[in-house]
């Protein structure tokens, strides 16, 4: 009977990171399939926006209070907001007008072992050998992805420009993770977030202005705006808190294997909701890369299980 309520928090944990990882992979859906509709920095803007009104009510409050815990560490902060707001998910929606939602969900899912690198060069972490040979896998993966299996493809590096977004967006965000251990313990995750949504929201007028005294702004309609409401509170809002709860029932490893199912359910939405067709270079580069990762996460939590023994 004491078992019953590890399991029922296990299970939870399970459910939550599923919920996460199934609401964030309609976000590469929603970014293809508004490319032409919104501009980048339109479909960034409206989307934290939103998310920021969502998620004020809960977190406006304890945001105020915290406020002082940051005095003296604005710059990184900004930065972080910069970083993993502003600019990672524009870029990803750049990416979504010249590549499609499969290969941007797989490309994603190699923010781990990017991670593990920059921290390797940069805060001079030690890479298991699991985490080497799981990034070599990886990194593969991506070759074969970029240049959709072809080896002319990677003689004249003839790659889709949104696959180079999309790398580059992997970077910022794997900067923007390793940054959040800058946020004060006392801060509460919640209103951390909102500041970090707020102060993104902000580096996007800039550029949204400017769009709208050169080309223009795009007009609203009732299919974007719910689009912009999946995004804004499904994607934003709601994955987090699961994310969170989920990483609260049963760590960031046994979490993070079930963000790598992300390319899976991208690519099932899009081939219901946009019609893409998986390839067999797809496949074959997003085994590779899940692969890799999968097998990085697991060696490292099985080394770690047989030290504590």
């Amino acid at each position: 009977e004491a078992a019953m309520p590890i399991l029922s928090h296990t299970v939870t944990g399970y459910l939550f990171a599923l919920l996460a990882t199934v609401v964030w992979s309609g976000n590469f859906v929603v970014a293809r399939g508004l490319a032409g509709a919104l501009s980048p920095v339109e479909l960034s803007f409206w989307r934290w926006v939103i998310a920021f009104l969502a998620i004020l009510p809960f977190a406006g409050r304890s945001l105020l209070r915290s406020l002082p815990l940051v005095r003296g560490s604005w710059g990184k902060v900004i930065l972080m907001a910069l970083l993993g707001i502003t600019c990672f998910n524009t870029f990803i929606y750049q990416a979504g007008h010249t590549t499609d939602a499969t290969n941007m969900s797989l490309l994603a899912t190699t923010s781990p072992v990017v991670m593990a690198a920059i921290a390797h060069l940069f805060l001079h972490e030690r890479l298991s050998r699991f985490q080497i040979l799981g990034l070599c896998v990886a990194l593969f993966g991506v070759v074969v992805l970029v240049s959709r299996g072809k080896l002319d493809t990677l003689l004249v590096l003839r790659f889709a420009q949104g696959d180079l977004w999309m790398i580059l967006s992997v970077f910022l965000f794997a900067v923007y993770s390793l940054m959040l251990r800058c946020r004060p313990n006392a801060f509460p995750q919640k209103a951390f977030l909102a500041l970090l949504i707020g102060i993104g929201v902000i580096g996007l007028i800039p550029p949204l202005v400017w769009q709208a005294a050169t080309t223009g702004l795009s007009p609203l309609n009732g299919s974007i705006l719910s689009a912009l409401l999946y995004i804004g509170i499904g994607a934003s809002v709601v994955s987090f808190l699961a994310w969170s709860l989920a990483i609260e029932r049963i760590g960031m490893v046994r979490a993070g294997i079930i963000y790598n199912s992300i390319p899976l359910f991208a690519s099932l939405e899009a081939t219901f909701v946009l019609g893409e067709s998986i390839t067999l270079p797809q496949m074959i580069g997003g085994a590779l890369v899940i692969g890799g990762i999968c097998y990085a996460s697991l060696g490292d939590l099985y080394a770690a299980k047989r030290l504590l023994k």
